[in-house]
């Protein structure tokens, strides 16, 4: 029998859980100034050190243009995780760290749950993350690259920089329209032998709690049936099409890995039951107002997947779900029965290199500062940043006035998604079209 969805009417989350006006006042001061300094530094990163590369790239070859990216990409990322992680207190466990060092090893392609919005901040920090086993002594950081819904790239900074620098993966919903994108993209980079740790989310969509929403969980659960299998609880129904070009990422070595995982905070799943009123979807701000008391912990297990292209994708990937679905409920449980002091413990804790992730914080704010008095730009400089702050606090808020919850998976997005789902409508495509969606 298909799960009915909650009909509950939702109530507008707070901006900051369990707190006061003066403790939201000083968390969501803390938030916003934090994405407007990574605002700040990503543009910097963008157009003072990423777009001069393109002006050479006429007469560089494609090798040195990417190699020189890998490392534009390797003094950014400590800042995009930083304040959201280490200054928030933000853990990641990893039930094998072997598995998690393999994937470093060579090309691999990640494939997860979406229990959040902040899937990539994740990738980045592991990417980034210290050597984690033995065995793999010699594995240091990998190039982490994302498959995202083609609206990203047009999001003001991020989504530019994830567009020029990092060249991901960008897809429209449409696999007629998206398998040859996805090909295209992984052989430029196997043309000129760069690695990396490509993440997609077969499950394609976050879902709030819209009557679309719940349409949609219960189209999923429906599809489930049709195909003979127990409706889905914790995770939306896979979207297998597009994975059958996804396999290009590994075509010439390396491997592919299953990941699940689950987001805690105060000892409490928030990536609970799709059918719950009371589970949360974690974005920018989630992280952030961790330093206010409340951080959340996320907890990352991998099994690796061997298939080809021509293999039964359909098959595997459903079972694969199965099994996702299962070992959130059950950790579900686990959270609730034994409590997270007991349920870390056959977790290992994900670490990076502090020292150096502080150093490249205060070195991009150095640089930055450096080159505007240089220039005689400093006030300038300030005024800017003291605005984009603002902007990002009036966007922000609008956003989640009018949608009633955060959902800042890159700065701005809140805003620009919540106008655009008020003009146009959210549009979420039913289980019948799950065959041909990537």
């Amino acid at each position: 029998m298909v799960i009915s969805v909650v009909e509950k009417k939702f109530s507008r989350k707070p901006l900051v859980a369990n707190a006061g006006v003066v403790k939201t006042v000083l968390v969501m001061l803390f938030s916003h100034l934090s994405i407007g300094l990574l605002c700040v530094n990503v543009m910097f990163d963008l157009f003072v050190l990423g777009a001069p590369a393109y002006l050479v790239k006429w007469f560089a070859s494609t090798s040195l243009f990417r190699n020189y990216m890998t490392v534009l990409i390797d003094w950014s990322t400590p800042i995009v995780f930083n304040l959201p992680f280490c200054w928030s207190g933000t853990t990641i466990y990893v039930e094998d760290p072997s598995k998690l060092a393999k994937s470093k090893s060579d090309n691999s392609l990640m494939l997860s749950n979406h229990g959040s919005r902040i899937d990539w901040m994740v990738g980045m920090y592991v990417g980034y993350s210290k050597n984690v086993c033995e065995a793999f002594s010699k594995v240091r950081r990998s190039r982490v690259g994302f498959v995202c819904e083609g609206i990203i790239q047009y999001m003001p900074l991020i989504g530019w920089y994830r567009r020029l620098v990092c060249e991901d993966v960008f897809v429209m919903r449409s696999f007629k329209q998206d398998a040859q994108v996805i090909r295209d993209n992984c052989n430029t980079f196997h043309a000129v032998g760069t690695k990396r740790m490509l993440f997609s989310s077969p499950e394609g969509v976050v879902v709030d709690f819209g009557e679309r929403d719940r349409k949609y969980i219960m189209d999923c659960q429906k599809f489930c049936k049709d195909l003979g299998y127990k409706p889905f609880e914790y995770v939306l129904t896979p979207r297998y099409k597009g994975i059958t070009c996804l396999v290009e990422q590994v075509k010439h070595g390396g491997s592919i890995f299953s990941v699940c995982m689950a987001f805690v905070r105060d000892g409490k799943l928030l990536n609970i039951q799709m059918t719950s009123m009371d589970r949360e979807i974690p974005d920018m701000y989630s992280l952030l107002q961790g330093i206010g008391g409340s951080p959340i912990d996320i907890y990352i297990n991998m099994e690796e997947l061997f298939f080809s292209e021509d293999d039964d994708i359909k098959s595997i990937i459903m079972k694969d779900y199965v099994r996702k679905d299962k070992l959130l409920k059950e950790w579900h449980m686990e959270l609730q029965g034994c409590g997270p002091e007991n349920f870390q413990k056959k977790f290992t804790v994900c670490e990076t290199n502090n020292w150096m992730v502080q150093f490249s914080q205060v070195m991009h704010t150095v640089l930055m500062v450096v080159l505007a008095k240089h220039f005689d730009f400093l006030l300038h400089l300030l005024f800017f940043c003291t605005s984009l702050v603002l902007i990002i606090a009036i966007v922000h808020t609008l956003g989640w006035v009018l949608n009633a919850t955060s959902m800042e998976s890159v700065p701005f997005e809140t805003g620009i998604k919540a106008v655009v789902m008020l003009v146009f409508g959210s549009k979420h495509k039913s289980s019948e079209d799950n065959k041909k969606r990537v």
